[in-house]
């Protein structure tokens, strides 16, 4: 047969692990990177294996890059990363013949929150002070990742079935022990018998006191919904419906693309998010945004305002078409008179001040009502109300009117147009990565730690893409900023 020929397994070779990594394989930046993290920037945190006794730990360097290294390739699961130190090359070679098993990795990664943020913020000083990013740009966005969690969570209307039920299986057994005990025989068959149905009782029982657990937490937090397996989580609502999870906020900057924020949050909706991001941008980086940019989820118009005045000249970020706003396409237009403070309706009549400072929402209007409605023409089309016509006025509409103007121009457009080139492709890898199942860790700061290791492999990925392996190797190595 004309095939190639093959090489016999028993065939004794000298070789290295070395030997067996290409030289422009991405698994010597990792490796290098933490390396320069750790030897020359120790932290003050009392790993295991500090002192000089007891049994030898894996050093925090392997265990951080094997983590990383992980990510990096979509391998999460701790179990999956211990076959890896068997029969992955490149992880032997990064290993250097270390092979944790699965809980020590697990362990590792559910304590790394400070190591990982400290890596992150050496990475982003890299990649700041080396021009491969800019803090001056940035543009939020926001997803929704499920927990670790069931799909299902818990009410309260729903604990109460399920502790009915319960309460009626510990009947049924309880009534099934006093049968079998009242019977003649004592057979060890019936003394079997009553020694399951008693387990069956301390299972439900179990099961009860995490229920009225669950229904006081609910009850003391004002929430509707409950999940279990993690208590942080919260009812999101996606593409694929309602599930308990995370918001995850990103901060992307417009020069490399890179993540220069990542913050979890349980809220569910982004229009609350936009100030705690800028601030989270600055804490990160220690620069203040002169721009910044996202979708309409983020149209809170007192947090554009407030930023803004703060400095930052240039927000674009669209804003939700309100109801008034649609009565205007129609031709139905109320006119504000500022010298007067009054709105003058479509047919000439006066919405007077009617109340001032109300508070709706986290926002402050002036209310202003007509008293003039009963006669109008045109009332069925305007007000259903029997008292006139009631329009509601922000008390900082004066700077929402020049933000429109702004967002409006051609420059505001187009910065919003470009958006999505910035912020839907961190997302996409990210995604990409995680699979289907998400996360895989518990607990707000829990998953915070994940979702770090999460946005530093897009950011990995990236850098890598950018710059040739040779110019990024001698970078890193020579990089000496001090980690603060």
């Amino acid at each position: 047969m004309h095939y190639k020929d093959k090489l016999s397994r028993e065939q004794l070779m000298v070789m290295s692990y070395d030997t067996m990594i290409a030289p422009d394989n991405a698994v010597r930046l990792i490796d290098l990177m933490c390396k320069k993290f750790i030897n020359e920037h120790p932290l003050d945190i009392k790993w295991k294996g500090m002192k000089n006794e007891g049994r030898k730990s894996y050093p925090p360097i392997s265990m951080l890059a094997l983590l990383v290294y992980g990510y990096f390739n979509g391998i999460a699961s701790s179990r999956k990363l211990e076959r890896e130190t068997y029969r992955n090359i490149e992880v032997l070679w990064l290993m250097e013949g270390l092979q944790p098993d699965h809980w020590t990795i697990c362990e590792f990664r559910r304590e790394s929150e400070t190591t990982m943020k400290s890596f992150l913020n050496a990475f982003r000083r890299f990649l700041l002070e080396g021009s491969y990013a800019q803090a001056e740009k940035i543009v939020f966005d926001g997803t929704k990742v499920k927990a670790y969690a069931r799909r299902e969570m818990l009410t309260v209307e729903s604990i109460q079935e399920k502790l009915t039920d319960i309460d009626k299986s510990i009947l049924e057994y309880l009534s099934k022990i006093e049968k079998a005990d009242t019977q003649d025989n004592t057979l060890e068959l019936a003394k079997a018998e009553i020694e399951v149905l008693k387990e069956k009782i301390k299972i439900l029982e179990s099961k009860k006191d995490k229920l009225k657990y669950a229904e006081n937490e609910l009850k003391e937090s004002g929430e509707k919904y409950y999940a279990p397996n993690d208590t942080d989580a919260k009812l999101m609502k996606g593409r694929e419906g309602k599930f308990p999870g995370y918001n995850a906020q990103v901060g992307v900057e417009t020069k490399g693309h890179f993540i220069l924020l990542e913050r979890v949050t349980n809220e569910a909706t982004d229009l609350l998010q936009l100030q705690d991001n800028v601030e989270g941008v600055e804490k990160e980086t220690g620069i203040i945004p002169t721009e910044v940019s996202a979708d309409k989820g983020f149209a809170n118009t007192t947090q554009i305002v407030g930023i803004e005045k703060n400095g930052i000249t240039q927000c674009y970020i669209p804003l939700i078409e309100t109801q008034r706003e649609k009565e205007e396409k129609e031709g139905f237009i109320f006119q504000y008179d500022k010298e007067k403070d009054l709105y003058i309706c479509p047919q000439g009549l006066h919405l007077l001040l009617h109340a001032k400072n109300i508070k709706q929402k986290g926002r402050i209007y002036n209310i202003y009502k007509c008293h003039e409605c009963n006669n109008c023409e045109k009332r069925s089309k305007c007000t259903n109300s029997k008292t006139g016509r009631i329009l509601k006025r922000n008390i900082i509409q004066d700077e929402i009117d020049k933000y429109k103007e702004k967002i409006e121009g051609t420059y505001g457009k187009k910065k919003i147009s470009e958006r999505k080139c910035v912020v839907e492709h961190p997302f996409g890898t990210i995604k990409s990565l995680m699979g289907k199942f998400n996360l895989l860790l518990r607990g707000k700061t829990k998953v915070q730690i994940e979702f770090d290791y999460y946005t530093t492999a897009y950011n990995l990925k990236r850098l890598f893409n950018l710059a040739p392996f040779q110019q990024l190797f001698q970078e890193i190595n020579e990089y000496k900023r001090a980690i603060g």
